[in-house]
């Protein structure tokens, strides 16, 4: 990449309609986000040099995870320097809390999510993905008497856009007196009617769920968040994780504060990012290719095996149009080619892709 992130991006010396990546507003390269990493920078220096448990914290930092919080609706948030760190660092928390003693995990959840459940050194057990008849039977066989369990899956799993039937989850969660934890990297600034992720999508609320995400998809930034009540957040600022790095860059915590601002205060991104998803997928659909009809700006979808798969990528990048063919958790062992589009893509441009894909087709 030899440009800024935008609807037209440099690969490599030449210019490609970008339908790619993860930066669903396109906020990555916004004057306002790069006006406040310059900002942030100039003020605190590019870090403090430490970890936030000695003199690392900032009233940068302080106020980041404030709007965090407030974004979210919750009682507190850490801000980490990534969301693998998110992770690792929450369900070492629930840990040290006691909340669980067995972890039910999607066999397709992120690598992260699967490290950070090993390192606590508790019983890890994978259950069919997406399916919660399987997870309830993985409890029955597994769970002895008087263990709780912890249920873990991604928010939205970003290869095929699947989002887990966590109400079910939360069902089985309070039968055996468990909890969940959700990462939302995905999830966090595009599902739900503000933008809260996977729990809002659902509007769900209970003392059993918790999560974590990333400020480097939707806002624009950088960096990890865990949010949840005083309590939880407490044990994870005083966890190994947290107290083992070093405090966060100024540059990415402040573009993270403009970023989280900016889509609170401008709920027309959600409503565009919506709308162009769902234009994207009645496009698609018209010319034969499968497509979930909501609102999550993501299509995936194969066509024969890699080589081909490869080929198609090829004759769009002829065109000047730039989608991913990807092998990554869930993309099956031939891969896939996904199609990301943002808020900043126009009507035109959709049907540019449309149109160029139909006629490889």
């Amino acid at each position: 990449m030899e440009s800024k992130l935008r609807p037209v991006t440099t690969l490599n010396g030449k210019n490609y309609l970008y339908f790619a990546g993860t930066s669903y507003y396109q906020l990555h390269a916004h004057s306002e986000i790069i006006a406040s990493a310059v900002e942030a920078t100039r003020q605190w220096g590019i870090g403090a040099a430490t970890s936030r448990t000695i003199n690392g914290t900032t009233p940068l930092l302080l106020k980041l995870e404030k709007k965090i919080a407030d974004f979210f609706e919750t009682e507190d948030a850490a801000y980490l320097p990534s969301g693998y760190l998110s992770n690792l660092a929450g369900i070492q928390a629930l840990e040290q809390l006691q909340i669980f003693d067995r972890i039910f995990i999607d066999e397709k959840a992120h690598y992260s999510n699967l490290a950070g459940a090993r390192g606590t050194g508790k019983k890890v057990i994978q259950f069919s993905h997406l399916d919660a008849d399987n997870l309830e039977k993985k409890i029955k066989k597994h769970l002895k008497k008087g263990e709780k369990p912890l249920i873990v899956s991604d928010g939205l799993f970003p290869i095929m856009a699947e989002v887990p039937p966590v109400p079910a989850y939360l069902k089985i969660a309070e039968a055996y007196d468990g909890a969940i934890w959700i990462d939302d990297a995905h999830g966090a600034g595009i599902l739900g009617e503000h933008g809260r992720g996977l729990y809002e999508y659902f509007n769900l609320s209970s003392d059993r769920l918790y999560s974590g995400g990333t400020l480097s998809k939707a806002f624009g930034a950088y960096g990890g968040f865990i949010i949840g009540d005083n309590r939880f957040i407490h044990t994870v600022k005083s966890g190994e994780v947290m107290t083992g790095t070093n405090s966060p860059p100024s540059a990415i915590a402040g573009a993270a504060s403009r970023g989280i601002e900016m889509i609170k205060n401008n709920p027309e991104f959600l409503r565009r990012l919506k709308s162009n998803a769902l234009y994207l997928k009645a496009k698609i659909k018209s010319i034969g290719i499968a497509a979930e009809e909501n609102a999550i700006p993501i299509v995936a979808f194969s066509s024969g095996n890699a080589e081909k798969m490869e080929k198609i990528q090829q004759m769009l990048m002829n065109k000047g149009i730039y989608i991913q063919f990807v092998k990554y958790i869930g993309a099956g062992s031939e891969g896939i080619l996904r199609i990301v589009v943002s808020s900043a893509h126009t009507k035109e441009e959709i049907d540019f892709l449309v149109n160029s894909l139909a006629f490889i087709l």
